[in-house]
């Protein structure tokens, strides 16, 4: 009897004590999803399309004094472009402004088309007004950014009285509303465009038809791309602009080490990317790294000569000034990640170690470590001391300077060489993005990355991380944690900003950084900020080191800009170095 009262009394209880249990079971794997990678990838899925928004701002003007522009004067004297922008709405009106402000400049003559003109009256007017000026006619969408060098560098090959064209169709993506509506871009030599009027070929809708009398140019160069939407990822909705390079790397036998030489635009450019493409072609540059170019074939509009590369002083820097790259990733990052940055970036440190907290099959040119640290950001304190320490007691002797990075910073290792060369490794001192935001808290940005000095290691371990004046613990906030450390073991935070004042390390996107109003005026980083950050253009040193949130893929195409396709015909200029090296006359 008593049994059965107990079995009575406990039953629904145990019933509910059990549903309980598992309802909160089921929300804790609920949470511990939303906090991990799929949780993040179903975020960035339901989130809604990429619309782009375009303002009106002035990021003003910049000149790169010791450039040489020798051989694009010639060439925009002998291949005269002109460009048409035919706008149909008040967003590709705004948006024109910006292309005038950017590529639109080096146009030998831009016209704008408002209204329902249609393409044949257009076309027949440029023709009649501007015939004995006009070589070659570019007729692209707004959301196209052209370098007008490499579209003179192709077409000098050609007689503009030949018919030839160039045309690409760029197809409009639900998910990323870059562009509005699918677009084309064409090229028309003048004799083409002569033809299609006096064949009246714009009399019928199917006008390009008549192109296909005529010869066709690299159309390759103007990216086209009509691929199933099932294929790009969600996660740079709103920097399509990489993807038709990118896709190209990845679907064909092309691939991230052999580029396209010479392209001749980029399409999907939002605005704002419009002026970060203008920074990354023409004003941002590797110390010490000049680009060559080949020569223009014979019977070309001029005739220009081939120039080799010469990156004899960024050779001696790397002997001069040694650095070891510390890169700090997680374990379901790392195989992507430590593949890309040693085939871009890191393979200019003289040392590149990839830190994890498991075991990882090491990569050719990738020295891995498994640290015996918990992973999280709350952790990353913990994480960092573990990799200095690691560092100091097996590789500090083969190296002047120590930096650290996260796994989706980029890095331009020969420009902190540069900034690195006038100062000895035996300073107590360190680089990065100065944070000031109260008088108690004095640190260099994690995210943009940190370079200590030899001495500045010494001190850290030997004085710093076993003291009181150090945080102990393994939580904490890295970059806010190191600088206590660092200031309780009498290293210097230098002013890594170049002589105007512009940043080298840069603690956000490039888009962030650059473009006056992307961030509130009330935004954190203004506030954090030991330096004030000058607008537009001037925000940024021409030697920047540093570029955060770049995903992997990103890092090909930014090393690929730097490194491998400048515009042709510019032979960028260097600063003089402060310190001259013995073996390299400048």
């Amino acid at each position: 009897m008593q049994l059965e009262r107990l079995r009575r009394f406990f039953c629904p209880r145990a019933l509910v004590f059990i549903v309980v249990c598992l309802v909160l079971f089921f929300m804790l794997e609920i949470y511990l999803l939303a906090l991990g990678p799929i949780g993040r990838e179903v975020v960035i899925y339901i989130q809604p399309p990429y619309t782009e928004t375009v303002t009106e701002y002035d990021v003003g003007s910049r000149n790169q004094t010791r450039d040489n522009l020798t051989n694009t004067h010639q060439l925009y004297l002998k291949v005269r472009v002109h460009c048409l922008l035919q706008l149909t709405n008040n967003h590709e009106h705004l948006k024109a402004q910006h292309i005038l402000q950017t590529w639109g400049t080096r146009c030998n003559r831009m016209h704008i088309s408002q209204g329902s003109h249609s393409i044949g009256s257009i076309y027949q007017s440029i023709y009649a007004e501007h015939y004995l000026d006009l070589d070659w006619l570019l007729h692209v969408h707004v959301d196209s950014y052209v370098i007008m060098e490499n579209l003179r560098y192709t077409l000098a090959k050609y007689k503009p009285t030949e018919e030839i064209y160039l045309r690409a169709f760029h197809a409009m993506y639900p998910y990323a509303h870059v562009g509005q509506k699918d677009s084309t871009d064409y090229v028309l030599s003048r004799g083409a465009l002569e033809q299609l009027l006096a064949r009246s070929c714009f009399s019928t809708a199917s006008w390009q038809d008549c192109l296909a009398n005529m010869k066709q140019g690299p159309s390759e160069l103007l990216f086209p791309f009509q691929i199933p939407g099932e294929v790009l990822p969600f996660k740079l909705r709103s920097e399509f602009w990489n993807w038709p390079y990118i896709h190209r790397a990845v679907y064909t036998d092309q691939g991230f080490s052999k580029p396209l030489t010479y392209p001749i635009a980029f399409p999907y450019t939002t605005a704002n990317q419009l002026h970060v493409l203008e920074y990354l072609l023409y004003h941002l540059r590797p110390y010490g790294h000049a680009n060559g170019m080949p020569a223009l074939p014979e019977g070309s509009a001029v005739q220009i000569p081939a120039v080799v590369v010469d990156d004899s002083v960024a050779r001696e820097l790397y002997k001069e000034v040694r650095i070891i790259c510390m890169v700090l990733t997680y374990p379901h990052m790392y195989e992507k990640v430590a593949r890309t940055i040693r085939q871009t970036w890191g393979r200019r440190c003289n040392k590149l170690i990839i830190f994890s907290s498991r075991n990882q099959t090491n990569l050719e040119g990738v020295h891995t470590v498994a640290l015996n640290v918990s992973e999280g950001y709350s952790l990353l304190w913990g994480k960092t001391k573990a990799a200095f320490r690691h560092v100091y007691r097996h590789h500090r002797n083969e190296a002047d300077w120590f930096f650290k990075a996260d796994d989706d910073t980029y890095a331009i290792i020969d420009n902190m060489r540069y900034m690195l060369h006038s100062h000895h490794k035996e300073e107590p001192i360190y680089f990065g993005c100065h944070f000031h935001p109260n008088k108690d808290e004095n640190y260099m940005s994690g995210g943009a990355g940190y370079v200590l000095s030899r001495e500045a290691l010494r001190r850290l371990i030997e004085h710093g991380l076993h003291s009181s004046g150090c945080n102990r613990q393994q939580s904490g906030t890295e970059d806010f944690e190191m600088g206590v450390c660092l200031k309780y073991c009498g290293i210097a935070p230098a002013d890594s900003r170049d002589s105007y004042g512009r940043h080298r390390f840069m603690p956000l996107s490039l888009e962030h950084i650059m473009i006056p109003g992307r961030l509130h005026f009330d935004f954190w980083l203004y506030h954090y900020l030991n330096y004030k950050l000058n607008k537009g253009l001037e925000c940024c040193s021409t030697y920047a080191i540093t570029i955060h949130y770049v995903m992997h893929y990103q890092m090909y195409l930014f090393d690929f800009l730097l490194y491998n396709m400048r515009p042709y015909g510019i032979i960028g200029g260097h600063e003089p170095l402060a310190v001259t090296l013995d073996n390299i006359k400048l």
